[in-house]
């Protein structure tokens, strides 16, 4: 159980923050914090090639409810 938000610049995608809370919140801040410095994208989240489902595909899901709101709201509603 927890959250995880990015915060992001809506005409260029540009990631500006993260707000992560939850368990292992402080292993996938960093990340995060990777993604702000180097001022990587929505998209480029969502193109990112993830090597297995771990937490940090959490960041695509984030990613993919960011441009999708109304996908992401029916997808929640579906979970409960």
């Amino acid at each position: 159980n927890g959250l995880l938000k990015l915060v992001f610049e809506k005409p260029a995608g540009r990631i500006l923050g993260v707000h992560i809370c939850g368990d292992d919140a402080c292993e996938l801040i960093h990340y995060g914090m990777e993604l702000v410095k180097a001022e990587r994208t929505i998209e480029d989240v969502i193109n990112s090639l993830y090597s297995a489902v771990t937490f940090h595909e959490m960041y695509r899901i984030a990613a993919q409810a960011g441009v999708d709101e109304v996908g992401a709201r029916k997808r929640r509603a579906a979970a409960g």
